[in-house]
């Protein structure tokens, strides 16, 4: 018995979008410079650079200009890549009859279970596991209007700022022993730096 299911294969050559893949090489590229600094220093050390040594001359020089010309900007142009290759993929297939939700969700899936098993075998920073979270959830929103998207988009951008802010007005009231906790981890004790 015999089975009419298309050829699979990756996408030809004469496919692929040079330009799209050229920023997408960049962009991880970018997401590698910042996370050298991950990878060499102390959890603390990514937000507040002065809890792991000192924050002058050259180290305060290599800090600024990754924190301004690389932190997120890098992560958030790579995530526009992904948002990208959704639309791509599902309307390649489309264009040729097919119905995309199978074959994307099991890219998807494959994601995922790749993405944990970085996570917890080789770094705990691994962001696999929420581009394929987030992949299960935005092909339900492939064919959105712009305008909508956009709306969506600034709630969403919108809810870690309040929730900031809902911290900031609440700090005040915080059990002490939490506050500990807290500035712990943002600038660590020497024996916690050690360990």
């Amino acid at each position: 018995m015999t089975h009419d299911r298309p050829e699979i294969h990756p996408t030809r050559q004469t496919d692929r979008i040079v330009a799209l893949d050229a920023l997408r090489g960049f962009a991880l590229l970018g997401i590698l410079l910042i996370n050298i600094q991950s990878f060499s220093m102390i959890d603390a050390a990514y937000l507040n650079p002065t809890a792991y040594g000192d924050l002058t001359g050259l180290n305060r020089l290599t800090w600024l200009i990754s924190h301004v010309f690389g932190d997120s900007k890098f992560m958030a142009l790579f995530s526009i890549m992904f948002g990208a290759s959704v639309l791509l993929f599902t309307e390649r297939l489309e264009a040729r009859g097919r119905r995309p939700a199978g074959l994307y969700y099991r890219r998807i899936v494959w994601l995922i279970i790749f993405g944990m098993l970085h996570a917890y075998l080789l770094w705990h920073g691994d962001i696999l596991v929420t581009y394929g979270i987030c992949g299960l959830v935005i092909y339900l929103f492939r064919k959105v209007s712009p305008r909508v998207l956009l709306i969506l988009g600034l709630l969403a951008v919108s809810m870690s700022s309040l929730i900031y802010g809902f911290f900031q007005l609440t700090m005040p009231h915080w059990d002490p022993e939490a506050m500990v906790d807290l500035m712990d981890s943002w600038a660590p004790r020497p024996e916690r730096i050690e360990e």
